[in-house]
């Protein structure tokens, strides 16, 4: 039947995209609830008397000056979370060093050249990856859209200035840019990634809304509001940004994933600047141990699934809103 190509091949897209929405989920509750899947200190405890709820996402001082066997002899009962270790625990068993999967107590996936666990720095890497590449991207699509929107709004110097500025910062691999300005900061530290990330990232989306203000402003609702003497930031606010929020809401959800590939990038160079847990940093130390594959494998691993899961719910997200994909 002619119609059935059609529908099979819309039926697996539709299969794809729930799918990538499920495994979307899954990290955004990895990361909301990364504390409870491995930490240090118990989810709920007894210790010295005295009962605590949460303190793996409290960290009360009381309990954190203490050392683990401290607290260990102190607790008279705990609830624990998956994994008893925290993102920068150091087992400190001689024998806990570079362990693969399963072969020590305690450490599910192993261990890296710290003997800090392994899945613990996956969970929270998780978590910090997440709030760095949305808070990057919320930013660049703010600066997107204010220059964007200036730029087909007011045009003439404002769009000159816009579109160099464009022009020039997309000359250059996302990477390479991000690399530059790494290098030119005595101390780089995860503020210096975060702005340098969100400078490479603004661009695209103001290339859009330039493009889209510019469609936009030769509609007759848009020159009937002008005719009324609506001033041009009332007409942008009112008019243009609403049309185009879905465009935006599509490259933003593009632009995550490809901000946590450019950070994991320079994790593994060891230049991202941040002290958290870090795929990056994990893989990078197969370098120095290449027999420790799980170093490499799990990170590795999480690292594709998020990417590919991340730009198949861009690309649904884009195809909501573009009428040829309906």
């Amino acid at each position: 039947m002619p119609g059935m190509p059609f529908e099979g091949s819309h039926a697996v897209r539709a299969r794809s995209r729930a799918l990538a929405m499920l495994v979307a989920a899954f990290f955004v509750l990895v990361a909301i609830f990364a504390d409870m899947l491995a930490s240090d200190l118990p989810i709920a405890c007894k210790t010295q008397g005295h009962v605590w709820l949460f303190p793996n996402v409290t960290q009360p001082a009381a309990l954190t000056a203490m050392s683990r066997e401290e607290r260990e002899r102190e607790t008279t009962w705990s609830i624990r979370p998956l994994v008893s270790w925290g993102p920068q625990t150091i087992d400190e068993r001689p024998e806990a060093v570079l362990r693969g999967p399963w072969a020590i107590s305690g450490h599910p996936l192993g261990t890296d050249r710290s003997a800090r666990d392994v899945f613990a720095r996956l969970v929270h890497g998780t978590r910090s990856y997440l709030v760095f590449a949305l808070a990057a991207v919320m930013v660049s699509l703010t600066f997107g859209v204010i220059f964007g929107g200036a730029a087909g709004m007011f045009g003439g110097a404002s769009d000159a200035l816009v579109s160099r500025a464009v022009e020039t910062i997309s000359a250059f691999p996302s990477l390479v840019l991000v690399l530059g300005i790494m290098a030119a900061v005595p101390r780089p530290t995860l503020t210096t990634l975060f702005g340098a990330i969100a400078l490479t990232r603004w661009p695209e989306v103001a290339r859009l809304v330039r493009a889209e203000v510019m469609r936009v402003a030769t509609r007759d609702y848009v020159m009937s509001a002008r005719a009324l003497g609506a001033s041009p930031m009332r007409i942008l606010r009112k008019h243009v940004v609403p049309n185009m929020r879905g465009q935006v809401t599509a490259l933003g959800a593009f632009g995550v994933p490809a901000v946590i590939l450019v950070e994991a990038s320079l994790d593994f160079l060891r230049i991202g600047g941040g002290e958290g847990a870090s795929w990056g940093e994990t893989m990078s130390e197969f370098r120095d141990a290449p027999h420790a594959w799980w170093l490499l494998a799990f990170p590795g691993a999480l690292l594709f699934v998020m990417i590919v899961a991340m730009n198949v719910v861009g690309e649904a997200r884009r195809a909501s809103y573009d009428p040829r994909g309906r």
